[in-house]
């Protein structure tokens, strides 16, 4: 476990210092208001999601294939909350804040999909 949050914080930080130098970058109206607030969100969620998984990877695979559904599908609708309770809530910031949050959905499950992919390997 140490060594995969060794390894988010890591792949946080490079997205972080990428994300910084886009937001000097690119001009303003593609930028979201809560820019600050994305990665701290993805880490937690991933995190908190592998010391579930991690907790049952030891049992059985069905077992384990089970938990992993659900957190799935647990996460995918508190993504979905999220982008609509912001959308709605502030639409002036809605395109910025959905495009920039797939980026991250994007970037962090790949990253949490490869971790998993070669740790069951093994």
């Amino acid at each position: 476990m140490n060594s995969f949050i060794r390894k988010l914080t890591l792949y946080s930080i490079i997205l972080f210092a990428l994300y910084g130098v886009l937001v000097f970058i690119l001009p303003d109206r593609f930028i979201s208001d809560v820019f600050y607030a994305f990665i701290p969100f993805f880490y937690l969620i991933t995190l908190t999601t592998r010391l579930i998984l991690n907790k049952y990877q030891s049992q059985t695979p069905g077992s384990f294939s089970t938990r992993f559904i659900i957190t799935t599908v647990v996460r995918f609708i508190l993504y979905v909350t999220v982008l609509l309770i912001y959308s709605f809530t502030f639409p002036e910031d809605a395109i910025p804040f959905i495009i920039t949050f797939f980026v991250f959905y994007f970037a962090y499950t790949t990253f949490e999909v490869s971790y998993l992919y070669h740790n069951l390997k093994k």
